[in-house]
This record gives C-alpha cells, sequence and structure tokens, in this order.
C-alpha cells in the first residue's frame, strides 16, 4: 500500500507540474507571437496557426493526463478499501488475523522492561445455536456487541477477530490476577442481556490468558499457552476465564507425547477395534458398531476419550479415521448381511477430501455402501454447516446411511432433523435410563419414535442395561436396540462367532 500511495504522489505532483508548465507555455507563446507581429508582421499568421495546433495537441495530452490522474485517485480509493478489507474486520471493527497477528508481535516485541502484557483467547460461546435460533444477522450483532464491549473495558487493548467465534487480545497487566480480574469483568459485562432486533439476547464467552514474559517471551507460544488455558475453561464449564499455570504445560506436554505415540500407533498398527452388537425387536443381530481400542506397549490401556480429543485437535484425525474405516470394513467381510457402523469426526467432515477418501476405502475392501453406516455426534450436528451437509448428502448418495448418536444430550431438536440428511437416530442413554421412571423422557422417546416412524427414520436405543429397559424402549417405538444388557463391545472374532451362531440358529 504504501507503494501505490507513493506512486500516485509521485504522478499527482508530475500532473500538477505539467499543469502549470502548460500554462506558462501558453503565455509565453503569446508573448512572443506580439513581439513578433511588431517585427515582422508576416509572421503573425504563421505563428497563430503553429499555436493553435500545438495548443490543440498540448490539450489532448492535458486530458489524457487529467484522465490518468482520475484513474489513479480511484485506484488509490479502491487499493485503501482493499487494505481496510484485510486489516480490519468488517462485522466487529477489530483487527483481522493477519494483522492482529502482526500488531500483536509489534506489541511483545517493545515491550518494556519490567512491563507485563496478557495474551487472551476468547471464544464466543454458542454462536452456531444462535444463528440457528435468531438468524445470521443476530449472530453478527453479537460478535459486534462482543468487540465494542471489549474496546470499551479496554481500549488501549491491541485486539483481533482470528475467525468465526474466535477473538485475541493483547492487554498491558501487572500480573496474572489483574489478567484474571479484567477477563471476569469482560464475562460479566457481556452476560447482561442485550436487545437485538427486539429479541433479548443472553451472551457469555470463554476465556484463557497466557502472561508475558512470565510464561513465554513469543507469540507463538502465547497463543498456544492461551488456547490451552481456553480449553481449560471450556472444559470446566465454559463462560469461565482461566490463566495458563505451569500444570497446564504439563498437560500440554502430555497430550503432544500422546500425539506422537498415537502417530506411531496408526503406522506400527497397534491399533484394534472391538464391536458391539446392535440388534432388532426379535434379537437378530442387524449391525455391530467399530469402537476403537489403543492397547499401548508403554502405557497400557488408552481410553479413546483421552486420546480421541487429542487426534480431532490435529490432522492426526484424519489418518485415524481412515485407518478405522478400512479396518473396520475388512472385518466386516467375515460378518455377512450385518451392516458396520463407524464413527466419523466433525472434524473429518470439514474437509471435502473426506467423502474421496469413503469411496477410496470402499473400492480398495469392495465393501457395498449399503452396509456402512457412518454415525456423527449432535454435537456435530449442530454445527454443520451448508458444507458439511453438502458432504453428508454426497456420502447418502453414495448408498451410505448416516445415523445422528447421542440425540437428546445437547441443544440439537426435532427441527434438525429436516435439515440433516441423517437415516437413524440413536437416542442418548441418559433418557433410555430414565424411562419409566420420568414421564418428561417418556414422552421425549415416545415422540422421537413417532416423528422418526413418520419420516422412515431407524431409531436406536442406546445404553440398555435391564430386561425393564427393553420392553419400555420397545413399547416407546424404537426398532434398534445397544447396550450392556444384550451385549458387550467384543473383539472381531468373538462378534464372528455370535453372528455365525445366530445364522446356525435361525437355519
Amino acid at each position: 500500500m504504501h507503494k501505490v500511495t507513493s506512486f500516485w504522489n509521485e504522478e499527482a505532483g508530475f500532473l500538477r507540474e505539467l499543469g502549470r508548465s502548460h500554462a506558462g507555455f501558453t503565455l509565453a507563446w503569446i508573448g512572443l507571437t506580439l513581439a513578433g507581429l511588431l517585427v515582422t508582421p508576416w509572421l503573425g499568421p504563421v505563428s497563430l496557426v503553429a499555436f493553435v495546433v500545438t495548443f490543440g495537441q498540448l490539450g489532448r495530452l492535458h486530458r489524457t493526463l487529467r484522465r490518468t490522474q482520475g484513474d489513479l485517485d480511484t485506484l488509490r480509493v479502491e487499493q485503501q478499501e482493499l487494505v481496510e478489507r484485510h486489516v480490519i474486520d468488517e462485522i466487529t471493527g477489530l483487527l483481522t488475523r493477519r494483522a492482529f497477528l502482526e500488531a500483536a508481535g509489534e506489541a511483545i516485541g517493545s515491550r518494556e522492561a519490567g512491563k507485563s502484557l496478557a495474551f487472551f483467547a476468547l471464544d464466543m460461546d454458542n454462536l452456531k445455536i444462535l444463528n440457528d435460533s435468531f438468524g445470521h444477522r443476530a449472530g453478527d450483532f453479537a460478535l459486534f456487541h462482543i468487540a465494542t464491549t471489549l474496546t470499551r473495558l479496554a481500549p488501549r487493548a491491541v485486539a483481533g477477530r482470528l475467525g468465526g467465534d474466535e477473538f485475541a487480545f493483547v492487554l498491558p497487566c501487572a500480573d496474572e490476577d489483574e489478567a484474571l480480574a479484567f477477563g471476569e469483568r469482560l464475562g460479566q459485562a457481556l452476560n447482561k442481556p442485550v436487545m437485538a432486533g427486539g429479541r433479548r439476547l443472553s451472551l457469555s464467552a470463554s476465556l484463557g490468558v497466557a502472561m508475558v514474559p512470565e510464561r513465554t517471551h513469543y507469540l507463538s507460544e502465547a497463543m498456544q499457552f492461551a488456547d490451552v488455558a481456553l480449553y481449560a475453561a471450556k472444559k470446566a464449564g465454559r463462560n469461565k476465564t482461566c490463566v495458563f499455570d505451569a500444570e497446564m504445560l504439563s498437560e500440554l506436554k502430555h497430550r503432544r507425547l500422546i500425539e506422537r505415540e498415537l502417530r506411531a500407533a496408526i503406522l506400527l498398527n497397534e491399533l484394534d477395534l472391538h464391536y458391539q452388537p446392535i440388534q432388532g425387536p426379535d434379537g437378530h443381530l442387524v449391525a455391530v458398531e467399530a469402537l476403537l481400542r489403543w492397547q499401548s506397549p508403554s502405557r497400557g490401556n488408552i481410553s479413546p476419550a483421552r486420546f480421541i480429543p487429542i487426534a480431532e485437535s490435529t490432522a492426526l484425525i484424519d489418518q485415524l479415521g481412515e485407518w478405522v474405516l478400512r479396518r473396520a470394513l475388512t472385518d466386516a467381510g467375515d460378518l455377512p448381511n450385518a451392516s458396520v457402523s463407524v464413527n466419523v469426526s466433525a472434524n473429518q467432515l470439514t474437509r471435502d477430501d473426506v467423502v474421496d477418501m469413503v469411496a477410496r476405502v470402499l473400492e480398495e475392501t469392495d465393501f457395498p455402501p449399503s452396509r456402512l453406516v457412518l454415525e456423527l455426534t449432535e454435537s456435530a450436528a449442530i454445527n454443520a454447516t451448508p458444507d458439511i451437509c453438502r458432504r453428508l448428502q454426497s456420502l447418502r448418495d453414495m448408498g451410505i446411511r448416516i445415523a445422528l448418536d447421542d440425540f437428546g444430550t445437547g441443544f440439537c431438536g426435532f427441527d434438525y432433523l429436516r435439515h440433516l440428511p441423517v437415516d437413524t437416530i440413536k437416542i442418548d442413554r441418559s433418557y433410555i435410563a430414565r424411562l419409566g421412571d420420568s414421564e418428561t423422557d417418556n414422552v421425549f422417546v415416545s415422540a422421537l419414535a413417532s416423528l422418526a416412524s413418520a419420516m422412515r427414520l431407524n431409531v436406536v436405543a442406546e445404553g440398555i442395561e435391564t430386561e425393564k429397559q427393553m420392553l419400555l424402549a420397545r413399547a416407546a417405538g424404537c426398532n434398534l436396540f445397544q447396550g450392556y444388557h444384550l451385549a458387550r463391545p467384543m473383539p472381531k472374532a468373538d462378534i464372528v462367532r455370535m453372528h455365525d451362531h445366530a445364522l446356525r440358529k435361525c437355519a
């Protein structure tokens, strides 16, 4: 931009100088012509003709240069607008990601000796739900409100919107206590209801803080540490501020170690799959759900709840997802007629190549797409963008079925079922466990089963642990059942024996 401005200034100066030269040249010519008429009369007409011709040419040149000046003016304005679009976020008025990182780096680099800065990472809570409930204008208003509230409370902060519902800002703070106090004050200010389009909105945000130079001298590490603290704030229930500390650092190192070992486990084929049966009303095995297991040679059994989130926070989830799918489809070759359900990560669905990956693995294993069910969690469904819905529909168009897992655990309502391309709903075990004891849960399960029947969707009752729950779930309208009362997850050899025994029994 500086080069464009300099060029414009140079050219504008040239045009102004040309205009003055043009006027001076005209006056000089007129003076010479008058002097020539006094000395030699016949030079007058010749000079006049030459003057008219030359002046006309200069006039055309001047008009051309004036148009050029106009073009330069337009270019300057357009370049300025372009820079502002890349520097200033159009919704919040804060710096864009790139501009913020440059400004934050300068702020950290020019920090006075003995002075501390707090690097804050901020995520707005439940933006997707707000957009779905009230529209994107309400969501944009909420983002703008966060930005204006932050600017009002901390006018000295270097603040930017990193994308979506993510913000970051750098603020001079004496110590962690001051940073924590500011985060809590900002959270309280955001909690105050605001009116948007005649609607009353209650907003909240989660914040993570990393101190400079107490924790690090570098911007990249400050961002990483603040993200770790932000993760802790969300894990603690959202709408909180957490300050990064040494214990979190050991947690971060542990996560990195698990990530490296998981990467090696994929390459060395140290992972395994267990399968839990899904039965029909008559007790026959209809499908199996593939469940990932990791028996580390050095750490023993590592729970999926421990390593799956680590994989999802990196691109490793793509490798892991492909390994699970290929292994499940290969194993399912020994389970004729049974479908196999494989969990798919929400992060995988954010990338276009997930559709190509599934198609490639189906072709390599020669597995019928109609026997594959891909399960996504309700939280993934809530955050499903139009692109994710398009990818899900592409998978369905291949003949694959889509199941919505853990239905009822979050904010996913019946209306989602009209828009999401799904074939099966799996009711969360918490509802099944309260059947017969909670009238609300009885109504919910019955209503969901009735709606699913009208939409020609299957309904799986998860977490069946007693015969009573099995009978109540069947009476409520569920047509598929899964849980420890029926069978626990088991290795491939056991599920194959169970399947073969069921086939012999039927014969």
